[in-house]
C-alpha cells in the first residue's frame, strides 16, 4: 500500500520506530520515502529531510503503535534495532552532518526551482536587450528618415556611430535586466526570500547600476543618472504618502507633505526651465551638446543671436558702456548697441508679435519631437492591444502627439515673451534678469496631460540639476576635485535600487505607486517580482 505526496514520492505504509539520537526525550516516527527520506513526528505532523541514514523498514501499524509505547518508556533503542519484534531494519550510515530542524522553504537545489531561475534570467536578458536595441536603435533610424526628408541636412552621428551606439545601449540594457535578476535570485536562494523581502530588490538594483559602463567608459551620463535618481526618489515619496505610512509613521508623512502639492509638478518645471534657459544663454557648456544642439533647433534663431545677447548680458553685469558687440560682427546687425537684445533678437517685430508669429512653425518642429516619443514605447507597452484593436491605440497616440507638441511650442513661444518682458521691465539685460524672467515658460506644462506632467518636470529638473551643478564648479563655489570621478554610476545605481525597492521590495507591496504602464514594462524584463507563491 502505498500514497502520494505533495512531491510525488511515495509513502510505504509500513514505519518502524526509531528513536533520535538528536531528540533524546522523545521517540519519532519514521517515514520511508522513495525520495526523498523524511523525518515525521506523530504530534505536530511536522516533516524533516534526514541527511545521515537510508532507511529499510517493515513494520505493521500495530506493530509501530507498540515500539512507540515501548521507546517512549523503556530503555533507548540503538540506531541498528526496533521496538517492534517482527520489524526488520537497515540503517546505511551517509556522511555525517547535523540534522536540520527545519526544512527551507526556498532553494535553488531542487532542479525545477533552478530552471525556473535560470529561464527567468535568460528571458530578462533578451527583454531587456531588445528593448535598449528597439529604443536606441528607432531613435537613430527615426532621426535618419528626417534627416533624409529634409534638404541639404546631415546628421551629426554617422551610420557607423549610430549602430554602435545602438549596440551599447543593447548590451547596457541586457546587463541591467541580468544582473539585477542574477543577485536577486542569488539572495533568495542564499538568504531565503521572506528574510530578504525588505532589502533584496534594493541591493540587487544598486549591484546592476554600474551596468552603465557599457554604453562607453569615457562617456558620462549625470542627465540619465540624475534623471533615474529622481525618479526612485519621486516612487519613494509615493511610497511615503501613503495612507499605511500615514498610521505607522505620521512623522514621515508630514514632512511629505509638501509632495502633495497639487501643482507641483509645475513648479518644479517652472524652477528648472528657469536654469535651463540662463545655462543655455550663458553657460552653455554646462549642458550636453546633444541638448544645447535640440533648443537651438526648437528656438531656431541663428547662432549669433544668443552669443550676441550673452555678450550684452556679460558687459552689463560688467558695468561696461554700451557699444557695438563682437558676436554681432559680419551681421546685418553689426551696428547694433542697444540696451536690450530685442531690436536683434526678433528684428522687424515687436515683442507681442514676435511670439505669436512664432507658435506655427515651433509646432511643426514639435510634432517631429514626439512621434517618436510616442510611438516607440507603444509598440513595446501595447504591442498585444495594437495588434486586436489598433484604432483606439492610433486615437490615442494621435491626440497624445498634438498635445505634447502644443506644449513644447507654447513653451517656446511663453519663455521668448517672457525673456523680452524682463528685458523691457528693466531695461537692461543681465544673466540674472534671463534666469528672472524665463521661468514663466514653464507654466506651459498646464497645456499637458495631469499623467505626463511630473515626467515632463523630472526629465527638465535632472537636465538643470546637472547644469547647476556644473555652474557651481565653474563659479568656484565647489572644487571638482572632490567630486568622485564616476558620480554618474553612483547616481544611477541609487537611482536603479529605489525604483526596483519600490517595485519589488517587500514582495511588491508598494507597486501601486508605479503608472500602469512602466509596471507592464517592468514585469516584462523583470519578470514580476521573480518569485512563485
Amino acid at each position: 500500500m502505498c500514497k502520494k505526496t505533495p512531491d510525488d514520492a511515495f509513502l510505504l505504509s509500513k514505519v518502524v520506530a526509531v528513536h533520535d539520537p538528536a531528540w533524546p526525550s522523545r521517540s519519532v516516527l519514521r517515514g520511508i520515502y522513495v525520495k526523498p527520506v523524511v523525518w515525521q513526528y506523530p504530534r505536530d505532523a511536522c516533516c524533516l529531510q534526514h541527511p545521515r541514514l537510508t532507511v529499510t523498514c517493515t513494520a505493521s501499524v500495530a506493530e509501530l503503535a507498540n515500539a512507540s509505547s515501548m521507546s517512549a518508556s523503556g530503555p533507548t533503542p540503538s540506531r541498528s534495532s526496533v521496538a517492534a519484534a517482527d520489524a526488520s531494519v537497515t540503517l546505511q550510515p551517509m556522511e555525517a552532518a547535523p540534522v536540520p530542524r527545519m526544512q527551507r522553504t526556498f532553494s535553488l537545489s531542487a532542479t525545477p526551482e533552478l530552471q525556473r531561475a535560470l529561464d527567468r534570467l535568460l528571458a530578462g536578458i533578451i527583454r531587456g536587450a531588445a528593448i535598449g536595441l528597439t529604443l536606441r536603435g528607432g531613435l537613430h533610424l527615426v532621426g535618419s528618415l528626417l534627416a533624409a526628408l529634409s534638404k541639404g541636412k546631415r546628421r551629426s552621428v554617422t551610420a557607423v556611430g549610430a549602430l554602435e551606439d545602438t549596440l551599447r545601449y543593447t548590451a547596457f540594457l541586457g546587463a541591467l535586466a541580468g544582473i539585477y535578476i542574477g543577485v536577486d535570485e542569488g539572495i533568495a536562494a542564499t538568504v531565503g526570500k521572506e528574510r530578504s523581502a525588505k532589502w533584496r530588490s534594493l541591493v540587487a538594483g544598486m549591484c546592476a547600476g554600474p551596468s552603465l559602463l557599457l554604453t562607453g567608459r569615457k562617456n558620462r551620463h549625470y542627465s540619465l543618472a540624475t534623471y533615474i535618481l529622481l525618479r526612485g526618489v519621486t516612487l519613494l515619496m509615493r511610497t511615503g504618502n501613503k495612507e499605511r505610512v500615514r498610521q505607522r509613521h505620521p512623522w514621515l508623512y508630514a514632512v511629505l507633505a509638501p509632495t502633495r502639492f497639487a501643482h507641483g509638478d509645475t513648479a518644479l518645471m517652472c524652477a528648472a526651465c528657469s536654469q535651463i534657459i540662463y545655462a543655455f544663454i550663458m553657460m552653455p557648456q554646462t549642458l550636453p551638446a546633444s541638448y544645447v544642439r535640440f533648443i537651438r533647433k526648437q528656438g531656431a534663431k541663428e547662432l549669433y543671436v544668443w552669443q550676441g545677447i550673452r555678450e550684452l548680458a556679460e558687459r552689463t553685469a560688467a558695468g561696461r558702456p554700451l557699444s557695438p558687440l563682437n558676436s554681432l560682427i559680419g551681421t546685418p546687425h553689426a551696428h547694433s548697441k542697444g540696451a536690450v537684445p530685442c531690436h536683434f533678437f526678433h528684428p522687424g517685430q515687436s515683442c507681442v508679435e514676435h511670439p505669436l508669429k512664432l507658435f506655427l512653425p515651433a509646432y511643426q518642429r514639435a510634432l517631429s519631437v514626439y512621434l517618436p516619443v510616442y510611438v516607440l514605447p507603444a509598440l513595446l507597452v501595447h504591442r498585444k492591444q495594437i495588434l486586436k484593436q489598433p484604432l483606439p491605440i492610433l486615437q490615442k497616440l494621435l491626440l497624445g502627439i498634438a498635445r505634447s507638441s502644443l506644449f513644447l511650442s507654447s513653451f517656446i513661444c511663453v519663455a521668448f515673451g517672457g525673456a523680452c518682458a524682463g528685458h523691457n521691465i528693466t531695461g537692461q539685460s543681465t544673466g540674472t534678469i534671463i534666469a528672472a524672467s524665463t521661468w514663466v515658460g514653464g507654466l506651459s506644462t498646464l497645456l499637458e496631460k495631469k499623467s505626463r506632467r511630473m515626467e515632463l518636470a523630472l526629465y527638465v529638473t535632472s537636465r538643470a540639476l546637472e547644469s547647476f551643478s556644473r555652474c557651481l564648479m565653474d563659479w568656484g563655489w565647489v572644487s571638482p576635485r572632490r567630486v568622485p570621478p564616476r558620480m554618474d554610476i553612483m547616481l544611477f545605481a541609487a537611482g536603479c535600487g529605489a525604483i526596483v525597492h519600490c517595485y519589488s521590495g517587500y514582495n511588491g507591496l508598494h507597486r501601486d505607486v508605479f503608472k500602469s504602464k512602466y509596471l507592464n514594462v517592468l514585469d516584462f524584463v523583470f519578470g514580476n517580482t521573480g518569485m512563485r507563491g
